[in-house]
């Protein structure tokens, strides 16, 4: 049995958060080297867990593992009343269990029943692609920097909500 426990993400882990995403920065394709970028990343991080629509994964250790950081489009929930999320940064520590809490963070931003978008870089290294196809997300575009990918709950469960 896993020692992964999924629980939402707040600016309380902010610290915790940044620590992890300057360890993979260079397996997620996010630039780190300028302060101008650093500030850049930090904001879109605070963005993020200020919309409460992000989460994180804890290992056995107690330490954050893994964040999924997302954003409700907010011209969607204007235009058309739907909720949409965007991913905006997904990372996650090399760990054995790298694959399983990418999985969890996945499953749980699912399990809202929101529409979903997430965009992969060519160039990740942690597995993202593979685990948003594992998790039903299917690609829409693909471009020689990146990809995007799509999940949309099932018509019954949209008609449900």
């Amino acid at each position: 049995m896993s020692e992964l426990v999924h629980r939402e993400a707040s600016l309380y882990d902010i610290e915790e958060i940044w620590g992890l995403l300057r360890d993979v920065a260079a397996d997620i394709s996010l630039p780190l080297s300028s302060a101008a970028e650093q500030e850049l990343a930090l904001t879109r991080v605070m963005q993020c867990l200020s919309d409460e629509r992000s989460g994180v994964v804890v290992g056995p250790d107690k330490k954050i593992l893994g964040v999924l950081l997302a954003q409700r489009d907010l011209l969607d929930l204007a235009l058309i009343k739907k909720e949409t999320l965007n991913v905006c940064i997904v990372a996650v520590a090399q760990s054995p269990l790298r694959a399983e809490a990418l999985s969890l963070l996945l499953q749980t931003l699912v399990s809202r029943g929101a529409a979903i978008y997430a965009s992969v870089s060519a160039d990740d290294k942690q597995g993202l692609a593979d685990a948003l196809k594992e998790n039903g997300f299917a690609p829409l575009e693909s471009e020689s920097k990146q990809t995007i990918y799509k999940w949309e709950p099932p018509a019954s469960a949209a008609k449900a909500a």
